[in-house]
């Protein structure tokens, strides 16, 4: 058997050593695999919003195409799943609906030109390069004259236009197939809990009115012949009692819905577990949260990396960050967040240079070994391992990690060691026992085959 690891730490990017099998060192870490798997594969990808449109459109079409090969190529990073947004978001460098004629029940104005500048061309250029990508959308408010206020920016939505809503949904499914865009899943309304002070595009949703709206939808894509998925809430980890709530007490959601989509801004990941237990029939998704544009933006790989495995450990079927490409201003903007999130990856307009986040480095140790039918085995240190109370709080924290079974011949094991210090850890994989040395704020791949 034949070992490497391949390491992102500060100052290393996709650095690589050979490794081979041992004897129990003193001193190591034992990483245990578990036996039950988690699994069987994720996918990964970012939110292609109007503001990535808009910023991939300013640059040279070259490098571009160039660029757009490296995160959706097979050759590339070969991201497979994106989120798409129904009208403007808060990173979108305008705002509008498809219908924003005033009280237009009968949808007569309905048109997705408007996207036609640069929203619709760079989507179809990234599927001229992964044709197979999976694209799911979410609103981030319905057309004004649906909701209390009378503005695209905060309200509450109105249970007298669910119908024509769901009609609105459809349509711009509909639409977004003529260009050959299509879409595969859905969210309701993106965090239907907070309407962001009226501030950006948003709208509130009580549960029952979404639990309504979810089974008006099924209903209305299955009368239109349309194979979309809906996953509800999608919203924080932290309510997660709404969700169960909703499940439980709202008549037909559970039948008319897909999935479960989280954002990571309040609360903690673990605490959905629970819902695989409750609803096994539920897919879990992961649909938004991505780098700070000042903080630690193109080194935070150990918090991106961490949030992923947490999530592959837990049964997640996708894992989604946010905005593809944003400037280096981190817009264009139009809520209150300007300057506070970073893209994936940041095209600079005064030098044309291209710069790569800390999750675009963390997803490079993940996705390429993310095949189809591949295995997920979580990663735990085994009870031997004890924290030192002594030096409280500054200890060593636990290694944590998973393991893809990319096919008979080839395992990969992602090892996660947040400490400001080094960790040596032992793991066996194929049968052999393998010694690492997990360098200090580091994510590392380890390759056996």
């Amino acid at each position: 058997m034949i070992g490497k690891m391949i390491y992102t730490c500060p100052g290393h990017f996709q650095s690589e050593e050979r490794i081979f099998p041992a004897l129990p060192v003193p001193g190591a870490s034992m990483l245990s695999v578990s036996e039950e798997s988690a699994g069987s594969g994720c996918s990964f990808g970012v939110a292609i919003t109007p503001s990535s449109c808009y910023e991939l459109m300013q640059m040279d079409p070259e490098k571009r195409a160039v660029l757009l090969r490296q995160i959706y190529g097979r050759e590339g990073l070969g991201l497979s799943i994106g989120r798409l947004c129904i009208g403007s978001c808060d990173y979108s460098p305008e705002l509008y609906s498809y219908d924003d004629v005033p009280f237009d029940t009968a949808l007569t104005h309905f048109s997705v030109k408007r996207d036609e500048a640069y929203v619709i061309p760079m989507i179809r250029e990234i599927l001229a390069v992964n044709p197979d990508l999976t694209l799911f959308v979410s609103p981030w408010s319905p057309p004004f004259w649906m909701k209390t206020g009378g503005s695209m920016c905060g309200g509450y939505m109105r249970e007298e236009y669910l119908d024509c809503y769901a009609e609105y949904i459809v349509r711009f499914i509909r639409a977004y197939a003529e260009y050959g865009i299509r879409i595969s899943a859905v969210t309701p309304q993106n965090e239907p809990n907070t309407q962001q002070n009226g501030r950006m595009p948003a709208c509130i949703w009580h549960p029952e009115t979404e639990a309504k709206f979810i089974c008006l939808l099924k209903e209305k894509f299955e009368a239109n012949g349309l194979d979309v998925k809906i996953w509800m809430y999608d919203h924080n980890f932290s309510d997660l009692s709404r969700v169960q709530w909703s499940l439980r007490n709202c008549e037909g959601l559970r039948e008319h819905c897909d999935g479960i989509a989280f954002h990571y801004y309040h609360g903690d990941l673990e605490s959905t577990k629970v819902l695989r237990k409750q609803f096994p029939e539920l897919e879990l998704h992961f649909t938004e949260g991505g780098p700070r544009l000042n903080d630690h933006y193109d080194s935070d790989w150990c918090k991106w990396g961490l949030m992923a495995v947490k999530a592959l450990n837990t049964g997640y079927r996708s894992f989604t960050g946010w905005n593809l490409m944003l400037n280096e201003l981190g817009g264009p903007n139009i809520g209150p967040f300007s300057g506070i999130c970073g893209g994936f990856v940041t095209f600079d307009h005064r030098t044309k240079e291209l710069s790569f986040s800390g999750q675009y480095k963390a997803f490079s140790h993940i996705v390429p070994y993310l095949t189809p039918g591949a295995s997920l085995y979580p990663v735990s240190v085994r009870e031997t391992y004890r924290f030192d109370m002594g030096k409280y709080p500054n200890g060593t924290h636990a290694v944590e990690g998973t393991v893809i079974e990319c096919g008979a011949e080839k395992t990969a094991a992602v090892l996660i060691n947040p400490n400001s210090h080094a960790v040596q850890a032992e793991i066996k994989l194929g049968g052999a026992l393998w010694y690492v040395e997990l360098q200090a704020d580091s994510i590392s791949t380890l390759i056996v085959s």
